[in-house]
C-alpha cells in the first residue's frame, strides 16, 4: 500500500489554495486601499484599490490557466452577487450620502468600469471576438 495520495485527487486542492492565496493578498490590500479612497475623497488610494482588485483578477485568471480550468459556478456566482452589492452600495451612497463627493463619484464610476473591463476582456480572450459576440448574441435572441 503506497501512502502517496492521488495527484489527480490533489489538483483541485491546489487550485483553491492558489486562488484563495491570491484573492487574499490582493482583496484584502485592494479594499483597504479602495475604502481609505472613498473615506478621505482621494483618488489616488481609491484606484489603487481598484488596481490590487484588478490584479486579483487578472491572477485568478493566471490560475485557471495554470490548472487548465475555468471558472467554477460557485465563483461566477460569488462575483456577480459582490458586483452587485458593490454597485447597490454605490448608488446608494452616491444618493443618500451628502458628504458624497464628485471625487467619490469619480472614484466608484472608474472602478466600474475597470471591472466592466476586465469581464470584456477576459471574454474576448477566452472566446474570442466572435465567440464572445456570437455568446451574447444567443443570450439575447432567448
Amino acid at each position: 500500500m503506497s501512502s502517496i495520495p492521488d495527484i489527480d485527487a490533489i489538483r483541485p486542492i491546489e487550485k483553491r489554495l492558489a486562488i484563495v492565496t491570491n484573492w487574499g493578498f490582493f482583496a484584502s490590500f485592494g479594499m483597504c486601499f479602495l475604502l481609505s479612497g472613498f473615506s478621505r475623497a482621494q483618488w489616488s488610494f481609491g484606484l489603487l484599490g481598484y488596481a490590487m482588485l484588478v490584479a486579483g483578477f487578472i491572477g485568478h485568471v493566471i490560475i485557471n490557466r495554470v490548472f487548465d480550468t475555468g471558472f467554477t459556478g460557485g465563483e461566477i456566482a460569488f462575483g456577480l452577487v459582490a458586483f452587485g452589492i458593490s454597485a447597490i452600495s454605490f448608488i446608494g451612497s452616491w444618493l443618500f450620502d451628502p458628504s458624497f463627493g464628485s471625487v467619490n463619484l469619480g472614484i466608484g464610476l472608474t472602478g466600474f468600469a475597470a471591472i466592466t473591463a476586465c469581464l470584456v476582456g477576459y471574454l474576448v480572450i477566452k472566446y474570442g471576438l466572435r465567440g464572445s459576440y456570437l455568446m451574447i448574441h444567443s443570450l439575447h435572441d432567448r
